[in-house]
């Protein structure tokens, strides 16, 4: 039996590009103790240098440790108005399976039985072969208000996408039991509980060394950060909440509090982005605080934990769940969360982090002066985060992972996967 392991975030996806990049790590661990072949089945013209910034992976037994950081270049963002989006517009959506015969018949000839893809993709159902896959969130459906899931056909080809993976996929992931409900309330009638397998993230961050004072020393001077400040790494996209984050800055500049500074990491490369980007930047202008914002970008995997253990805490308003990566991140640096009060969300961090609205200024504002000025409750919410951490380790992870590919190749092997309408061409006696 092989098992093919497909990726293809690119870095500036941010919170899916880092879930590949744990099941990465994972899968690497596990290759040795699997009865069955893990292979990576990626185009032979991709690059793989963004994935291979971790530290984690190896070749054979032979560690990969990549020189240099992973850049991504911007332009001015008004450079990206003009662009459809991250990968242009999207072709209309269609019921149908349409055949990738390329990619079919490349994995019959590495003699693929079942294919893993680490983001949602339709690459299984299109080469017919079984394939597990994670559903991250269904906000074209929960929140449709937000561009970057809806604008640009963008809803269309994600609802054709998630009806054909619920219809065919061997298992479904999902990140927590709020994401479990999800899917079957909106693809019930295509999917029932035994094809879904809850996987709670494991965040790459939480096996990065503790930053020394020389990484904290260059860190500081490399971005030139402020003394004090509350850490925001998030993709500009609308949903992220950045303009909330602003208006609260400006009234605590109102009421006195002028030392508080926030730091945001993350990319803008696509039209979305770009928009909500300059559409921050001017609410900051216009609000007196844009100088007590620190914009550094894109920031290289090294750099984070050091930015997490410099930093106030993390600040993150989202609007979406059902859950997120940087709180875990932050709780694995000793830092405290404030973050939207959502019930996934509460779901996920329990009392390990300050809950405010995430349509509320003065609701942001306030958790940012307590935990600015109470350091007893900055290490009270740091301390409940880390207890948290410990009741799921990379052990835990592995586990879990390992239990749904033996499942998976188990269904494959003993035919429990659902039948697609059609045969491959090769495979029906035709000519392909």
């Amino acid at each position: 039996m092989r098992v093919g392991v497909y990726r293809g975030f690119p870095a500036s996806a941010g919170g899916g590009f880092q879930y590949e990049a744990s099941l990465l790590d994972a899968l690497s661990d596990l290759t040795p103790q699997v009865p069955y072949d893990l292979v990576c089945v990626n185009p032979a013209g991709e690059s793989l240098r963004g994935i291979l910034q971790s530290r984690h992976l190896h070749y054979g037994r032979l560690p990969i440790l990549p020189l240099g950081d992973l850049d991504i270049h911007q332009g001015p963002p008004e450079s990206y108005l003009s662009t459809d989006g991250e990968g242009g517009r999207p072709p209309p959506p269609t019921d149908e399976i349409v055949l990738n015969t390329a990619m079919g018949q490349a994995l019959r000839e590495e003699d693929i039985d079942l294919l893993l893809t680490l983001h949602p993709s339709l690459i299984g159902p299109e080469a017919l072969v079984p394939f597990i896959v994670p559903i991250h969130d269904l906000q074209h459906r929960l929140q449709p208000e937000f561009p970057e899931v809806s604008a640009d056909g963008i809803a269309a080809l994600r609802e054709q996408a998630y009806r054909t993976i619920c219809r065919y996929a061997t298992l479904v992931l999902v990140d927590s039991e709020a994401g479990r409900q999800d899917v079957l309330r909106f693809y019930g009638d295509l999917i029932d509980g035994d094809r879904i397998r809850v996987l709670p993230f494991f965040p790459p961050a939480r096996r990065s060394r503790p930053p020394t004072q020389r990484d904290l020393a260059r860190v500081r001077t490399r971005y030139g950060l402020p003394e004090r400040y509350y850490f925001y790494p998030a993709q500009f996209w609308m949903h992220k909440n950045h303009c909330l984050i602003v208006e609260a800055l400006a009234r605590l500049a109102d009421d006195g509090d002028e030392a508080v500074r926030v730091v945001f990491a993350g990319s803008y490369t696509e039209k979305w982005r770009a928009r909500n980007f300059i559409d921050v930047m001017a609410l900051a202008d216009r609000l007196g605080v844009r100088d007590r914002i620190h914009y550094l970008g894109f920031v290289p995997d090294r750099d984070m934990p050091a930015l997490y253990s410099l930093s106030a805490g993390l600040v993150m308003p989202t609007f979406f769940g059902p859950t997120n990566m940087p709180p875990l991140e932050a709780w694995s640096f000793g830092r405290p969360v404030i973050v939207s009060d959502l019930p996934s969300i509460r779901d996920q961090l329990g009392d390990g982090a300050l809950y405010i609205d995430p349509r509320d200024a003065v609701s942001l504002a306030d958790a940012m002066r307590r935990l600015w000025h109470d350091d007893a409750l900055a290490a009270t919410l740091a301390a409940n985060g880390a207890r948290c951490l410990a009741g799921y380790r990379h052990e835990d992870f592995l586990s879990r992972l390992r239990s749904i590919l033996d499942e998976a190749v188990d269904r494959v092997r003993t035919r429990r996967t659902p039948a697609y309408p059609i045969a491959w061409p090769q495979e029906a006696g035709g000519a392909g």
